[in-house]
């Protein structure tokens, strides 16, 4: 990375921008289920179909993979970027005015579909600001910004209600293009395109491997049961808890207070990541001690032990979707597909982890309904494979791993 760049900080104030993405993203994921008494007055509807509001947004990631990771692999990103951001900004603030469920359902997935270029664009990006030894830190740092949406979306959804929270996510994305607007495009180690006459790399010919490869599809199992997990556990805590006793005021702090934790903790395990250098460890405790800890929180009588629990599990959570995607750009040390494909592999993942994140919640609504031993069940099932696939099965990414001190 040239002097310039370094010292004017412009690669951090990229990953910043993608940081801030994250947190928006989630906070329009996490809108409804916030603002779950006031959306489900407003709209009139239930419990299965407030799942249904937040898990569109989950659906999204599919039609974002397939179409935008190929062409983030060939076309300008910077512009492509702007054009997306800007219709999915305008997008959002119609949605904000059409207080119908059916028509916000529909404009809730056409203005997620265009604003979710930067979540498939994010670790192709930053991947060209970064030497290879940073970039697993940097893509994983990115992610933890989804628990600030979290936080944010459970503090200020109550007191905003849902009409005012929905205005507010078309207000801050018409913020967001700014920002990128200001600093948006690619760095100095993005891969130049062959001149003309010159074949392209064998890698770049080979967009198969991507498909093939046994070690993204691991990263891809993991992210999306972290993904589910995540999605059940906010999509049900405050009822959840409401229904075994505890005051519905109390249970929303509760709801708060979990969020903050799973903010807090996606930064600790970033850090973590910065210093052990290793991912697989920092993914299993995660996974093991994250599951434990909320699955004690629900199975033991309510008290002031409840309260650690839930804390605990959103600390140790919290870090589980940036020790996936940090990853992705780090497939190509196994040999499985190049640097070239990390668009491509990136929008693949989302397009497998959004069908599968669409899927489950809906249909974990549908089995099981207000049956929430059931539903903490599958919360740890997802826990659980979630660490055999990203703890335990890939080979180690991380800076101090075998294979990519062989790269050196």
């Amino acid at each position: 990375m040239n002097g310039t760049q370094t010292k004017s900080g412009r690669c951090w104030a990229v990953v910043g921008f993608f940081t801030l993405f994250m947190a928006l993203m989630t906070y329009n994921l996490i809108i409804y289920p916030a603002c779950a008494v006031t959306a489900m007055t407003v709209f009139g509807i239930g419990q299965t179909e407030l799942t249904t509001l937040t898990s569109v947004t989950s659906l999204v990631g599919v039609f974002c993979g397939l179409i935008f990771g190929k062409m983030l692999d060939t076309k300008d990103v910077r512009k492509s970027i702007l054009t997306f951001l800007a219709v999915g900004t305008a997008l959002f603030f119609v949605r904000a005015f059409v207080l119908n469920y059916t028509a916000t359902l529909v404009l809730t997935f056409l203005a997620s579909f265009c604003v979710g270029i930067c979540q498939v664009a994010a670790p192709k990006v930053i991947a060209t600001w970064f030497p290879p030894e940073k970039i697993g830190f940097a893509s994983s740092f990115f992610v933890a910004g989804s628990g600030l949406g979290s936080a944010g979306g459970f503090a200020l959804g109550g007191a905003l209600g849902i009409e005012k929270a929905l205005l507010s996510i078309g207000i801050l994305h018409l913020a967001l293009l700014a920002y990128w607007l200001l600093i948006g495009g690619e760095g100095p180690f993005k891969q130049a395109a062959p001149a003309a006459g010159e074949k392209a790399p064998k890698d770049a010919a080979k967009a198969s491997g991507v498909f093939k490869s046994r070690n993204l599809w691991l990263i891809i199992i993991a992210y999306s049961m972290a993904m589910t997990a995540s999605m059940t556990l906010n999509s049900y805590l405050i009822n959840s808890f409401i229904s075994k006793g505890l005051d519905p005021a109390k249970a929303s702090l509760m709801g708060t207070v979990l969020n903050v934790c799973l903010c807090a903790g996606g930064f600790i395990m970033t850090a973590l990541l910065g210093v052990v250098k290793k991912f697989n460890p920092l993914m299993s405790a995660a996974m093991i001690g994250g599951g434990a800890m909320v699955l004690l929180a629900w199975f033991t009588p309510i008290g002031g032990l409840t309260w650690v629990f839930v804390a605990l599990g959103g600390l140790f959570f919290g870090g589980s979707l940036g020790l996936c995607i940090g990853r992705i750009p780090l497939v190509p040390l196994t040999g499985d597909f190049g640097p070239a494909l990390i668009g491509q592999a990136s929008g693949f993942s989302e397009t497998v982890k959004g069908l599968i994140s669409f899927v489950l919640p809906i249909l974990v609504a549908n089995v099981f309904g207000t049956n929430f031993n059931g539903i903490f069940i599958v919360f740890g099932v997802c826990c659980a494979l979630a660490f055999i696939t990203g703890g335990l099965l890939i080979p180690e990414l991380g800076e101090k791993g075998k294979l990519f001190r062989a790269q050196k």
